[in-house]
């Protein structure tokens, strides 16, 4: 089972997970300060924490259902006012200024970011002023031992609020957790600005899926430690670098994870060649 969870204090997550709430048939469960809507194979759970404060929500969740996997759903803030749908796994590289604990990273769930993504690609076209992004791996929380993942509505109040947006995003999660499909090669990805703009190229049109990114803006705190280990908890085999943002340093890194870890090293240029979606 996947839970999904929202809270109250969010516009766009109780967005979303209202909208969850409405697509699916669900038995209602209350437990301690918790609310859940359980169905067959997917539950959702609503919560008044702020998502990325709440460390090791999964295992006080744990006390109540058992679940395989956990999604949050929130909300996406930047100053560019961006319409865009976002996905990214959590956790910090270095200092934690936006919750979670320094240098700490939460586990992953490439196969359904990966499901996901597939499912709002094929739906959004009936929202053509947004578009859809990965993030970098950032904020909390980090310490979440189920795999995980953020799905964003941004980037502004209008945007949080919208209802035809946390339609997309509830019917897309349903679609993703329904998909059969797990035969997707998992990737850490390292480069690049916050956005990605090539893994995400690469989530949309190849057999690549991401657990964590690390962008380049996280350069001088990465270390092989914390690269190893978002290749562990991705549960990844390969690493794609943007060969345009990786400089001397970087890419001696990536040579030293690689044989460490006995993982397979490409150009974001050649996964595209040679990978292509089916």
């Amino acid at each position: 089972m996947i839970l999904v969870v929202y809270s109250r204090v969010d516009p766009a997550s109780s967005n979303i997970g209202k909208s969850l709430v409405e697509l699916i048939d669900f038995d209602l469960m209350k437990r301690g300060d918790y609310t859940f809507y359980v169905s067959s194979n997917m539950a959702v759970a609503e919560t008044n924490e702020n998502l990325i404060f709440a460390d090791y929500i999964d295992l006080k969740l744990s006390k109540y259902l058992e679940f395989d996997e956990i999604i949050f759903v929130s909300r996406h803030s930047s100053k560019d006012g961006r319409k865009i749908f976002t996905a990214h796994v959590s956790g910090n590289v270095s200092e934690a200024k936006y919750g979670g604990k320094p240098s700490s990273l939460a586990r992953a769930s490439p196969l359904t970011i990966k499901n996901y993504v597939l499912a709002l690609k094929s739906r959004i076209h009936t929202k053509p002023e947004f578009e859809f992004t990965l993030e970098a791996t950032h904020h909390g929380p980090s310490e979440i031992q189920k795999p995980s993942a953020f799905f964003e509505i941004g980037s502004t109040e209008k945007e949080w609020r919208d209802k035809e947006a946390a339609r997309i995003v509830a019917e897309s999660i349903i679609d993703a957790i329904n998909s059969q499909r797990r035969d997707w090669l998992v990737a850490v990805g390292i480069g690049g600005t916050h956005y990605v703009p090539r893994q995400t190229d690469l989530i949309l049109s190849t057999k690549f899926t991401f657990g964590h990114n690390f962008a380049k803006y996280s350069y001088e705190s990465l270390n092989p430690k914390i690269v190893l280990r978002g290749v562990s908890l991705s549960n990844a085999k390969y690493i794609i670098y943007d060969e345009k943002s990786v400089n001397s340093k970087i890419k001696n890194l990536i040579s030293k994870v690689a044989e460490e870890g006995n993982l397979k090293v490409m150009k974001s240029k050649r996964a595209r060649r040679e990978y292509p979606l089916e």
